[in-house]
């Protein structure tokens, strides 16, 4: 059995899949040199690209892209925990409570995250309120999935791709429906699964949130504090076990991309991304 590492990129405009594959495979070797003794070597990498869907031919290019992978060179450094963390978890605590409960028994959440979602980012109220338009962008990723089905699968998400990955792997795990798929080891990375928009959007679709069962191994959840996608960072109390046991770990990391602590190449070359990578490839 081969692995395979699939990626799934955020929302906005995006180069070329073939640039943004590169980019995306530069930043994961950059953090593996630099924290661990491991290389990608001859492990396939595959990019589930879907912002064509959204702004069709429309892409940025290396020379007009407002934020193209650059190297960190000396930047790259772990997370530190400090005592801001512990107020968060805290007052984190003492708000999810509530909210879970809410969000679990009342339908009115649904409609509040894609009336959010529609004045907060265009391409997240897209995928919820067009059916057409979720299914073509989920298609996307399910392809990959199913091609790749004999093989040990690592799924990389960020951002928008977080959801995208989750819905289709709770898709995946009604086996009645399609070919039995196993995704050995998923990973989150500036993910708003946990936001109370996100949340909600989700309820309208499954009974109740919980980790994917198609996913047989791992799920870790990857969150700079500073980055605003990610407000809610830990997953941990929102996403259940799954029948086999596996339940989400959340990891703080220290996103290093210039001025944007949400950028998916800071997050790649993270020591704490890198490592667990390392552990599994």
């Amino acid at each position: 059995m081969s692995k395979v590492i699939i990626g799934i990129h955020g929302r906005s405009k995006k180069p070329a899949k073939d640039i943004l594959s590169n980019w995306w495979q530069n930043s994961i070797e950059e953090g593996l040199r630099h924290s661990t003794t491991a290389n990608l070597g001859a492990v396939n990498f595959e990019m589930a690209y879907y912002a064509d869907t959204h702004y069709g031919n429309k892409i940025s290019t290396p020379d007009n892209d407002d934020e193209p992978y650059v190297p960190a060179n000396e930047g790259i450094k772990p997370y530190e925990v400090g005592i801001t963390d512990h107020f968060r978890g805290i007052v984190g605590n003492w708000l999810d409570e509530p909210m879970d409960w809410l969000e679990e028994h009342s339908h009115l959440f649904s409609t509040l995250g894609r009336n959010v979602s529609k004045i907060v980012m265009e391409d997240l109220h897209n995928y919820y309120s067009n059916a057409l338009k979720r299914k073509e962008v989920n298609d996307r990723l399910m392809s990959l999935l199913l091609d790749h089905r004999n093989d040990e699968i690592i799924l990389l998400s960020h951002s928008m791709g977080t959801i995208v990955a989750y819905e289709v792997l709770r898709e995946l795990g009604r086996t009645t429906e399609h070919p039995v798929v196993a995704v050995e080891h998923f990973i989150t990375m500036g993910s708003p699964l946990g936001l109370t928009v996100v949340k909600g959007n989700a309820l309208g679709s499954h009974m109740r949130l919980r980790t994917p069962s198609c996913v047989k191994n791992s799920w870790v959840n990857f969150s700079d504090p500073g980055d605003f996608v990610c407000l809610d960072a830990h997953l941990a109390d929102d996403y259940p076990a799954n029948s086999s046991g596996i339940k989400v770990r959340d990891v703080l990391v220290c996103n290093d991309y210039p001025d944007n602590q949400h950028k998916s190449y800071g997050y790649l070359r993270t020591p704490e991304f890198s490592k667990h990578l390392a552990s599994i490839l």
